[in-house]
């Protein structure tokens, strides 16, 4: 892995030792070796930050991120370090993470976080990484979705109040204390590579697994996969973008029209059209995954 990183980087980047480890003049990372590194800040843009994110593992700057209860002090152990968890504290509980990151300088980091706690309806506890990313640990995920859109509207309030831009990620709502570190550095590398197919405010974890299959897939394969289904229709814009509303809405005939603001009979016509060029029925669920798959890789390899 050095060897890569260096025949790309070249001698930018240290080997972490204890007495510099965490300077911050520096971003930290671990290998898969468990080797620490550090590329200086100064010489480093946000593509390549992004690169090395989905790569690596990015280490918190222990100073000014340090935890400042003991609560904060134990989930930041379990995360960042991989300590040994306490079952028993927990009773069977699960728990999900939340991950966040600016893309502006944030001055008001208290109030920020103050924000996004009271915008909860329930106990949380949160952790900054650096200076501009974190994760929320929802300590009770179940009264968190009794509240539509919540993720949405957190960000939008970030936005006015505080005139930054946020993006979210938004993990698997069933984390057992025991899967903690594990399912953090999974959904954090989650995180880091859906940012670079799609561009949202708001990634939720279930939703994001078919972009991430396309991301681990050759490019020459995806592009087959795509002429094999969509090649009858790929020059109908108005038939692709109908198919992919009627996808988006569960194969709800009803619910898709509305959106579209058409006739039920012509979403109908639609997606009839469709299946007659196709070949595939979409009407059936492994048939509609299958061309769900197919419009990923339309839009992103288009």
């Amino acid at each position: 892995m050095l060897d890569k990183l260096k025949a790309h980087f070249g001698d930018i980047f240290i080997v972490g030792h204890d007495h510099i480890t965490y300077d911050d003049n520096f971003y930290w990372f671990k290998t898969p070796d468990n080797v620490t590194i550090g590329f200086p800040i100064d010489l480093m843009h946000e593509k390549e930050l992004d690169l090395l994110n989905i790569f690596l593992t990015p280490l918190p700057k222990q100073k000014e991120f340090s935890p400042r209860t003991p609560e904060e002090e134990y989930w930041s152990s379990i995360l960042f370090k991989g300590s040994e968890v306490k079952p028993e504290r927990h009773n069977g509980e699960t728990f999900r993470f939340v991950y966040f990151q600016l893309k502006d300088e944030l001055q008001e980091r208290e109030a920020f976080t103050e924000a996004i706690r009271n915008m909860f309806p329930s106990k949380t506890i949160i952790l900054w990484e650096n200076e501009s990313s974190g994760v929320v640990i929802d300590l009770d995920p179940k009264m968190t979705d009794t509240i539509e859109n919540l993720f949405e509207s957190i960000v939008d309030n970030i936005i006015s109040d505080f005139f930054l831009e946020i993006v979210m990620y938004i993990g698997i709502s069933n984390v057992t204390i025991a899967e903690a570190n594990t399912r953090y550095y999974w959904e954090k590398s989650n995180f880091q590579t859906i940012k670079q197919i799609d561009k949202k405010k708001v990634y939720k974890g279930a939703e994001v697994l078919p972009f991430l299959l396309i991301g681990e897939t050759r490019p020459d394969t995806l592009v087959k996969m795509k002429e094999q289904t969509l090649n009858q229709v790929i020059e109908d814009p108005d038939l692709i973008q109908t198919i992919k509303v009627y996808l988006d809405c569960n194969m709800n005939v009803s619910l898709a029209a509305k959106k579209l603001y058409l006739h039920r009979n012509t979403l109908q016509y639609r997606v009839d059209k469709f299946i007659e060029k196709t070949g595939v029925d979409i009407r059936h669920f492994r048939s509609a995954v299958s061309i769900y798959l197919s419009l990923l890789i339309e839009k992103n390899i288009h």
